[in-house]
């Protein structure tokens, strides 16, 4: 081999190595560089810098609807007090009363021409009646009690009675309501087994019917035993046909007495039938209400 070819190998072997020392450098300098310092530790602390893209904001989950307040329904104020004319008979006071409280076209049921007539009607069974003298002492708007006197324990308070049949040929059917008053005080007259000097004086409502016996009570409201006050005490009343009668002279209003020695003073007594209905029974619900 000649001596220039020889150098001319050297040179372009040294070239060559030259190329593949530099070559890792070349594509080395086009490398994106690695995050600086500073890049992160603003990502470190929560704050992106000017030259670094970021996510969207974060949003507030949108504001739910507050619960809808239910208002109770609207009440009817009570009504004041009916106050009735005492230059009225009796008998009219309670029937303008009973429209007081929507209670009209009513029938009248009481058994009797007059005040005097109506309450001799009722009679009672295992106790005494005596009739009554009222006077201006009293303080009452009616004319005519009886005064029903119990003189032992008995089986139960349905082993007394005080009552009177309906007047007849009134209509009548099935649900019909049995609307009325009554004025009532009582007296326990001495201890006996079942009863203390201390207990008040007790007495039950009911409607019956001698179509069935009796069987029924008629689900009279107020209902359960009922306290007889030392003074007069007015009481509203009504109760249900519940069985299917069509003579209104089968059903009888009535008193059950059979709480021990005591005795018991009715007067006043006036009976209304009402053909059924929801407004109707509404307004008796009220009209009882306003007993105090």
């Amino acid at each position: 081999m000649k001596k220039k070819t020889k150098k001319f190998l050297i040179k372009f072997i040294a070239l060559f190595l030259c190329v593949v020392f530099l070559f890792p450098m070349i594509f080395a300098c086009g490398e994106k560089p690695a995050d600086t310092p500073a890049v992160t530790d603003a990502i470190t602390e929560g704050e992106a810098p000017a030259n670094v893209e970021t996510g969207p904001p974060a949003t507030e989950p949108p504001p739910t609807d507050p619960p809808p307040t239910t208002e109770p329904p609207p009440t009817e104020p009570p009504l004041p007090p009916f106050v009735a004319d005492p230059n009225l008979p009796y008998w009219e006071q309670i029937r303008l009363e009973l429209e007081y409280y929507g209670l009209k076209d009513g029938v009248f049921a009481s058994n009797g021409a007059d005040e005097a007539e109506a309450m001799k009607r009722y009679q009672p069974q295992n106790a005494k009646k005596a009739e009554l003298e009222i006077t201006a002492a009293d303080n009452v708007p009616f004319s005519s009690a009886y005064r029903v006197t119990v003189a032992k324990d008995t089986a139960s308070y349905g082993s007394v009675e005080y009552k009177a049949n309906l007047a007849k040929d009134k209509p009548i059917k099935q649900d019909d309501l049995v609307i009325g008053v009554f004025w009532i005080k009582g007296e326990r007259l001495s201890e006996t087994e079942q009863f203390s000097k201390d207990d008040a004086p007790q007495y039950f409502l009911a409607v019956k019917s001698s179509t069935d016996s009796g069987r029924t009570e008629g689900d009279v409201t107020p209902n359960g035993a009922q306290t007889a006050y030392a003074e007069w005490h007015k009481v509203f009343f009504y109760g249900r046909i519940l069985n299917e009668d069509t003579k209104s002279n089968n059903i009888d209003f009535r008193f059950f007495l059979g709480y021990g020695n005591q005795q018991i003073d009715v007067g006043g007594v006036v009976v209304y039938l009402f053909p059924y209905s929801a407004e109707t029974e509404a307004a008796a619900i009220k009209l009882v209400g306003s007993n105090k």
